[in-house]
């Protein structure tokens, strides 16, 4: 794959010499096989391979755009031609530039991050399929209630990419995930409830199948037999998972092009309180072995640690680099780009709420009592510009510090920020889905409505 991105490149830098007052190319190759598992056989494999060149050139401040899964000399002579004639169509856009070189490597210690498995490709097929396997046999082996279970599947995938700019910028990054994931069903008295888990990592060790089915199991298990409540203000406890849906609602009010189009619930807030001194939140571009992990973002440019809420101030936001430049800020690093047939955006590496020092039960304790809430439904819904929400709920009653019975038929509504400022504690259970990551947290009074 190097061989590939370095001949492809040379190529088009020789195709663009004197034709362009800037370009950027970026080469990427995504490669892996999925598995899914049903009633006890594979149901499902799949393999994918995707691979080629994005390219990127300026002239007169004026952009053009293109890409090619091609990479023979030919077809990168067509793409050169029609990405430069694209641009004469363009707006200019006097913010437009391609990130200057930082200097140094940074084509990096993908494995000093902990993100690539120098073992991708190796073991048999059939360690693949057991996994899909096993993962759908341990769900139904927890309980005789599990009746039937959806979507038992294992992944791992390798991707790699490069970017090089007439700027002196040549950095590439490489990685490699595996991942299982199932959704198990309980059935009891005629009532159904279902329950889902992941596991995900850099190596394959990462992916537990028999704790994944467990839990996805356990989790269905445990809301079998819900009541419905009244309406009630008390406070809750957020699992972990919720906490992340949370966190993930609030994302695209940090990124600055957000901010920039009036789209973002931040607005003119740096430097202020939005949510409770007991929060801090990061975007850990270099998080060792993070999903999102890695020395460089979508443009090249160098990862950061990035404060975003610092004991509930906010910070600042995110940025790559035209945006900053709009901004008149310096990029955060956080240039995303999903493949070669896609420009750069804004977006967020490894997003999270920091731990606390209390477990699960210590903030039952300290809640007395009060709501668990295990499931939001319709978290998309979030207002963006306001923050307001009203969402169907799901969970547990908590008396006396303890768990009483499951509750369903909820709805909790109000606005994010002031949730976040209701936070009295963070749990000790960070937990990452994907990339973005938070505790179980204590908020002090939400509204749940009932019957």
């Amino acid at each position: 794959m190097e061989e590939a991105a370095r001949r492809t490149i040379e190529t088009l830098e020789g195709l663009l010499k004197g034709k362009a007052d800037a370009w950027e190319i970026f080469y990427s190759l995504d490669t892996g096989v999925g598995v899914e598992a049903r009633d006890g056989q594979v149901d499902a494999m799949k393999a994918r391979t995707n691979s080629g060149v994005g390219l990127r050139t300026l002239r007169g401040g004026r952009q053009g755009f293109g890409f090619s899964s091609v990479v023979g000399k030919d077809a990168l002579s067509e793409l050169a031609d029609k990405t430069l004639a694209g641009s004469i169509e363009a707006a200019a856009d006097e913010f437009l530039a391609f990130p200057e070189s930082e200097g140094g490597s940074l084509s990096a210690p993908s494995q000093d991050l902990g993100v690539f498995d120098a073992r991708w490709g190796e073991g048999a097929q059939e360690e693949r399929l057991r996994c899909a396997l096993e993962i759908e046999k341990s769900a139904r082996a927890f309980d005789k209630r599990i009746n039937r279970v959806r979507k038992a599947s294992y992944q791992e995938s390798m991707c790699y990419s490069r970017v090089a700019n007439s700027s002196g910028t040549d950095a590439s990054a490489s990685a490699t995930y595996y991942s299982g994931s199932v959704t198990a069903v309980a059935e009891q008295d005629g009532e159904s409830q279902m329950g889902w888990d992941m596991g995900m990592g850099h190596v394959r060790e990462d992916v537990r199948p028999a704790e994944i089915g467990k839990r996805a199991a356990e989790t269905a298990v445990r809301l079998l037999g819900g009541r419905k409540i009244k309406t009630v203000k008390c406070p809750a406890v957020f699992e972990n998972t919720v906490s992340c849906e949370l966190v993930e609602a609030l994302a695209t009010s940090l990124l600055g092009d957000n901010v920039l189009k009036g789209k973002s619930m931040l607005i003119g807030k740096v430097g202020r309180k939005v949510a409770s001194s007991a929060l801090n939140l990061w975007d850990d571009g270099l998080r060792p072995r993070g999903w999102a992990t890695s020395a460089v973002d979508g443009e090249g440019v160098a990862r950061h640690t990035t404060p975003l809420l610092a004991e509930g101030v906010l910070c600042g936001y995110l940025y790559d680099s035209y945006w900053a430049r709009r901004a008149g800020e310096k990029s955060t690093g956080n240039a995303a780009r999903s493949n070669y047939k896609s420009l750069p955006s804004v977006g967020i590496s490894n997003l999270y709420i920091g731990k606390g020092t209390q477990t699960l039960e210590g903030l039952f304790a300290q809640m007395s009592n009060g709501l668990f809430i295990t499931e939001l439904l319709g978290v998309h819904t979030i207002n963006s510009v306001t923050g307001d929400y009203s969402l169907g709920a799901a969970g547990f009653r908590v008396e006396g510090g303890k768990i009483a019975y499951p509750v369903r038929g909820m709805a909790v509504s109000g606005n994010l920020l002031e949730t976040l400022a209701r936070a009295e504690g963070c749990g000790d259970d960070l937990r990452f889905i994907g990339s973005i990551g938070a505790p179980s947290l204590l908020i002090n009074e939400i509204e749940a409505s009932g019957s």
